[in-house]
């Protein structure tokens, strides 16, 4: 365990449960030590410490609340269903300036493998390493991308799992670019950061195997040279359905983190423990039913 492994991930008080469960699927899967870095976007107290009790039983690792607000995350665009959190890895560069590489994870994942395998990949003398969405079959995004920005040339790539190189960043002058940038297009921003990184670094991004960041909601992909045989998700996203409160591809993997972690009745009341009656056509005839996902 003498690797320490740095790994970021962003949440307000609203998704910090979630965020814990992506943590605790990285301790299940992996032997070498883990520095946390919760980028916190105004989590509470008494939720830190059900954090540190989730994850408390796994040695091999530290924990980190690194507090967003001098950062001012209130001067970017709120869209849609998205929080000001989202633009926090916008500042991984500076919050510790001496790490090398860093792994960043979205909190709608949880991670089934081993994140060594993820850290420790050749950058190749890239700064980023991402996945192109192109495995899932997404063509609009690209010539959504040149609308906003007409000399888009290159593949687009999810942001929800990033590998940095930070010496690197630092030199590209990440911080004022991704900033400068999201500001200038903030009224043309359909998915604000991930729009921003991918056109300050359009064809200077490592293309990582699906894998590594595996569309929960997507048609389940099968492997080039043996089309009977499915990928095998390293990491899985769930990127559009949330596994807490809709049923979805991999649910049963989500729930097996879920039903460990102390947030579990938690979640289960917020989420799942509503009931919706049956709804009627003309008062008698079943037009549907609510199905509770499972538990």
């Amino acid at each position: 365990m003498s690797e320490h492994i740095p790994v970021f991930c962003a949440t307000d008080e609203n998704y910090a449960p979630f965020a814990s469960i992506m943590m605790k699927s990285i301790l299940m899967h992996t032997n070498s030590f883990i520095d946390f870095y919760v980028m916190d976007d105004g989590i509470q107290t008494k939720t830190k410490k059900l954090i540190a009790k989730d994850l408390k039983k796994y040695p091999n690792k530290n924990l980190h609340f690194i507090d967003m607000s001098k950062y001012n995350l209130d001067q970017f665009p709120e869209l849609r269903a998205w929080s000001v959190s989202m633009y926090s890895r916008y500042f991984i560069t500076e919050i510790v300036p001496n790490l090398k590489k860093v792994i960043y994870l979205d909190v709608d994942i949880i991670v089934k493998k081993d994140i060594a395998e993820l850290y420790n990949i050749d950058m190749e003398n890239y700064p980023i390493a991402a996945m192109s969405e192109s495995y899932f079959f997404t063509p609009n995004m690209p010539k959504r991308l040149r609308k906003i920005w007409k000399d888009f040339t290159g593949e687009y790539f999810n942001s929800g799992v990033f590998v940095m190189d930070i010496p690197k960043l630092r030199k590209m002058d990440f911080v004022n670019k991704t900033i400068a940038l999201t500001q200038k297009l903030q009224n043309q921003l359909e998915f604000p950061d991930q729009d921003v990184v991918n056109i300050l670094f359009q064809n200077n991004i490592k293309r990582l195997d699906c894998s590594f960041n595996y569309f929960a909601n997507m048609i389940p992909l099968r492997q080039p040279k043996n089309p009977n045989q499915p990928i095998e998700p390293k990491i899985i996203h769930y990127t559009n359905l949330k596994p807490w409160k809709n049923h979805t591809l991999f649910q049963q993997d989500f729930d097996d983190i879920l039903k460990t972690s102390v947030f579990y009745k938690q979640i289960i009341k917020k989420y799942r423990s509503k009931k919706i009656s049956k709804f009627y056509l003309f008062g008698f005839i079943p037009l549907f039913s609510h199905i509770t996902p499972q538990k």
